[in-house]
């Protein structure tokens, strides 16, 4: 058979680019056989059969022997011979939620290839972006579907649908493998790591109000109830032996002797004292005790007050469901299918309780991200749920560094990789993945990544002169303006008795 009937013997196969297909010839001349490699780049796409003459070898009853090299097929391999898809169009199935399907394609292409608002549509143009790379190594055309969504479920409708129906080659944006997707996908690379999060503030950090827990919490209540047992006993003592140093001059009054007990705990010193031994060393004794409470509380309500603050109790998303707290939610399509349609009890509770069971607004509910992250910031008890890829961006733009210590996050699912993928069965599986990995290994997937992926912030607490606010303070001030009204209704109190008396 000749090169023009074998052609026209294998124009209408289904010969793939990974098709592993020799055709072997006889030579009546020489009486050897010639190997020929056949294989299709693309018959779907427009592509033609293309016919390799490989080897010449002689065979006898024994064994065949290579007589010669007819091209250099053999200094590479297969994938590496049909790597090249020059003046071929692949169909490669994109997604854009951030603008309506019926805009014009060079909106849509503006928007794709444009590097600012960044959180927009992200995953889908990273994958947009990090895939210009991988049509100039194939040296083809990329003819785009664009789409609305990923999917209508786990496998149909959207981007995935295109690969199932073998209407798209290719698909633009990455996504998460299943087990349900994975009947009909197959993966290529990790391409990003995916993680959506309930965010909020620590309440001391948004106007927390009037709290004198601060000061209060170094002691539990039986300390704090004996260390005044112990003052009220030692303001006793000091009575009594004030009664017995001075028998024949003025003594104290038992409140006297008492409030010196209680400026002495209070490291005030005391501007009577006895005079004997055994009472000195009494006194010094409660002065120890007192120096030792002292010291033990300051430090305790000076690390609580200028440390790091203490995360939130609510770690759990079933305790944010059950919660006060107001929440707010990034619109896009992947997070508000997740929360409608997921079979996780705690996600139902919170989609039931914070979204179904509010009175707020849709518009107070799905909020933009730099609203809703400007929302955390500012309002107290207010929670936002969205991707760290988008919400990052706005947290780094608009929190100081050390407010970011103050974060608070609950996942809202667990922490995965996003994947490039194929159809399982797809002729272009191999050369895909051995394209990305080239483009892993060089760095050039990293470099994109890097831009467009914001998935971790840095905590600059000790770089943060931290200010006790009124919020801390305003307790202190309440009490000493409350002792001071007490002390006058006392005294008023006092002068009405004695007119009382002085009358009688």
């Amino acid at each position: 058979m000749n090169l023009p009937q074998l052609e026209t013997h294998f124009k209408e196969a289904q010969l793939f680019v990974d098709a592993d297909v020799t055709y072997v010839t006889h030579d009546p001349i020489t009486d050897n056989f010639i190997l020929y490699d056949l294989y299709n780049k693309g018959k779907q796409l427009g592509g033609k059969l293309n016919i390799t003459a490989d080897r010449e070898i002689s065979c006898n009853q024994q064994d065949c022997r290579l007589e010669r090299y007819l091209s250099d097929l053999h200094t590479r391999s297969p994938l590496q011979h049909r790597k090249s898809f020059t003046g071929l169009t692949m169909r490669a199935s994109a997604v854009v939620t951030a603008l309506p399907l019926n805009s014009s394609v060079e909106k849509i292409f503006e928007f794709m290839e444009a590097k600012d608002r960044i959180h927009l549509d992200t995953y889908c143009r990273i994958g947009y972006q990090a895939r210009q790379p991988l049509r100039d190594m194939l040296d083809c055309k990329f003819k785009y579907i664009f789409r609305d969504r990923w999917s209508d479920g786990n496998a149909t409708g959207g981007m995935i649908g295109d690969l199932i129906r073998d209407v798209a080659d290719l698909a633009i944006a990455p996504l998460i493998y299943s087990l349900e997707r994975g009947i009909f996908l197959q993966p290529l690379t990790k391409f990003t790591v995916f993680r959506e999060i309930c965010m909020f503030r620590n309440p001391r950090s948004v106007s927390a109000g009037l709290s004198a827990t601060e000061f209060l919490q170094p002691f539990s209540g039986g300390v704090w109830l004996t260390f005044a047992l112990l003052l009220l006993l030692a303001g006793c003592l000091l009575w009594i032996t004030f009664i017995l140093e001075r028998r024949k001059e003025w003594k104290p009054s038992l409140l006297t002797s008492c409030l010196l007990s209680f400026g002495a705990g209070c490291i005030q010193g005391a501007w009577f004292t006895p005079r004997s031994m055994g009472g000195r060393m009494a006194f010094f004794a409660l002065m120890m005790t007192s120096f030792l409470m002292y010291n033990y509380y300051t430090s305790i309500v000076v690390s609580k007050l200028l440390g790091q603050p203490i995360k939130s109790n609510i770690r759990t998303l079933q305790q944010l469901a059950d919660s006060s707290l107001e929440v707010g939610i990034e619109p896009t399509v992947y997070t508000r299918t997740y929360l409608e349609t997921s079979e996780e009890a705690d996600v139902r509770n919170l989609y039931r309780n914070k979204v179904l069971g509010s009175k707020r607004s849709p518009d107070r509910i799905w909020m933009p991200t730099e609203d809703g992250i400007k929302s955390v910031k500012d309002q107290e008890g207010f929670v936002y749920i969205t991707g760290v890829a988008t919400g990052y961006e706005f947290v780094r733009k608009h929190f100081l560094p050390h407010q970011i210590c103050e974060l608070n996050e609950i996942p809202l699912r667990d922490a995965s990789h996003t994947h490039s993928v194929v159809a399982k069965k797809s002729p272009y599986a191999e050369l895909f993945k051995l394209c990305e990995l080239r483009m892993l290994e060089t760095g050039v997937h990293f470099k994109h990544e890097r831009y467009w992926m914001q998935t971790k912030l840095h905590c600059y607490q000790q770089n943060h002169t931290v200010a006790v606010g009124l919020e801390y303070a305003a307790p202190l001030f309440i009490l000493l303006l409350g002792a001071m009204m007490l002390c006058v209704g006392v005294l008023g109190l006092e002068v009405i008795w004695y007119r009382h008396c002085t009358l009688r």
